[in-house]
């Protein structure tokens, strides 16, 4: 119902029915604004009530989030979340990467398909940001709340890289355009990539690594390995890659994947162990 347009509801003894279970609810939540709802006659407290079951399942459900929440908490203290998200335009979607906790409570976050353009940089409050933007469709972004070293970044047609150094860890967050020039963005990856330092590499590489690829098979003789193991987008393909060294995968490194509202593609997330 649009905005502004007016509810009439007339009590009815009904309400208090125990069968009808949520009608009030169902009468009154036709109006998006309290000032658009007119009740006609007297309104009984007792007619408005909620589904036993209903209210069992809130309660169930609400148990759930609590205990991750618990645990999200505890785990912030043991790990760095280090997580990554195709965003299909962080300028649309930027006030929703902002709201969402699960990102927020990240060290460091990457988007991809950023479509921002050169130059242009959108900051996170609590973070800092690296940008490296081509246009339309392409580009990567990184976030970070912990002290970094070094920043490198290449932006081209076909895809987008930044380098990140921190005190413990390599990191390097991709975003490859189908068709991409593989040998190309090896040679960029293999200048990032120091020897006996805990190195991942994470993005969006528009790879099926169920399919297999040329660069996944190479990523694999520089010694990485691919830890995500489940399709990452709504169409079904594993196309978000997470790639850990022997190095980064001795400190016994674990990976998640979340649900992101506002976009086809799952969040996917390294914990490195502090």
């Amino acid at each position: 119902m649009p905005a502004g347009s007016k509810v009439v509801v007339q009590w009815h003894e009904m309400f208090k029915n125990r069968t009808n279970a949520g009608l009030a609810y169902v009468a009154l939540s036709r109006s998006e604004q309290l000032n658009d709802i007119y009740i006609k006659g007297t309104l009984e407290r007792d007619g408005i009530h909620a589904s036993t079951d209903a209210l069992e399942e809130t309660n169930r459900l609400q148990a759930i989030f609590y205990e991750h929440v618990v645990k999200s908490y505890e785990r912030a203290d043991e790990y760095w979340q280090i997580s990554y998200l195709n965003v299909r335009s962080l300028n649309c979607h930027k006030n929703d990467v902002a709201k969402d906790n699960f990102l927020m409570s990240a060290d460091v976050f990457s988007l991809g398909e950023t479509h921002l353009e050169q130059g242009d940089e959108i900051y996170v409050d609590g973070f800092t940001g690296s940008f490296a933007s081509h246009g339309k469709g392409k580009g990567v972004s990184t976030f970070y709340s912990t002290e970094c070293t070094m920043v490198n970044s290449i932006a081209s047609e076909k895809y987008s890289g930044i380098h990140l150094r921190f005190d413990k860890f390599d990191g390097i967050f991709l975003y490859l355009s189908s068709g991409c020039d593989k040998e190309e963005i090896l040679g960029h990856i293999e200048t990032w990539i120091v020897d006996s330092t805990p190195t991942f590499i994470m993005g969006d590489f528009n790879i099926d690594f169920f399919k297999g690829d040329k660069l996944v098979k190479a990523l694999e003789n520089f010694g990485f390995e691919q830890l995500i193991k489940e399709a990452t987008r709504t169409s079904g393909y594993l196309i978000d890659h997470i790639y850990v060294n022997k190095e980064l995968m001795s400190l016994n490194v674990t990976t998640q994947i979340d649900s992101a509202y506002y976009s086809d593609h799952d969040i996917i997330t390294l914990h490195i162990p502090k």
